[in-house]
Parts: structure tokens; sequence; C-alpha cells
């Protein structure tokens, strides 16, 4: 329980981070798309050294490897967000603003057990 509340806490972080970045590029005039892209990248970036450091400090990984198993972890539960957001609202349509919290909690918790058991599963 304390890995996920840390996990969530530099989830946070991470978001600011995130749109920090974003903002930041988008109002020096830069494309919004790579805006978004750049501050996705240097987020998922950020987040994995936090994690690294804060989450998971306990367990001790290779960095290269342990970054590579991140950005896939954290793409798989990306499109897991996606279809619980898409199953949610286009299919149940469920209110939209209630499948993105729905998707973001799904995001939230498969990136947790992907981090935990696939990324800094103790060997």
């Amino acid at each position: 329980m304390k890995s996920l509340l840390l996990y969530c806490l530099v989830g946070v972080m991470n978001t600011c981070i995130g749109f920090g970045i974003i903002f930041a590029l988008t109002f020096l005039g830069i494309l919004p798309e790579l805006s978004n892209f750049l501050g996705y990248f240097f987020g998922i970036i950020f987040s994995f050294f936090l994690n690294n450091a804060i989450t998971f400090s306990q367990n001790k990984i290779d960095k290269k490897q342990g970054l590579i198993r991140f950005i896939l972890s954290m793409s798989i539960a990306y499109l897991i967000n996606l279809a619980v957001l898409f199953l949610s609202y286009r299919v149940l349509e469920i209110d939209v603003y209630f499948s993105q919290i729905l998707a973001g909690a799904s995001y939230t918790l498969c990136g947790f057990l992907m981090s935990r058991f696939f990324v800094w599963a103790r060997r």
C-alpha cells in the first residue's frame, strides 16, 4: 500500500513536469502535437527515475533495461486506458467525464502493477 501511495505521489509530480513542458513549449509557439509528445516523453523519463529513486528504491535494477521495461509498461497502460475510455464512453455510453476518470484509474492501476511486478520485480 505504501508503494502505491508513493507511486501516486510521483505521478502527481510527473504530471506537473509533463504539463509544465507541454504548456511552456506551446507558449513558445511549438506545434501542440510536438509539445504534447515532448511533454509525455520527458514526463515518462522523469517518472522512471523518480519511481526508481523513491517508490521502488529497495529493488535495484539495471537502469537501461528498466527504462525499456518502463516505457513498454506505460505504453500498455495507455492502451488499456484507451480501451476503458472507448468501452465506457462509446459502448456503455457513460458520461464522458466519468469515463475519463475510469480510464485514468485503469492507467494508474495498470502502470503501478506493471511497475511493481515487471519493471522493478525482485529477481
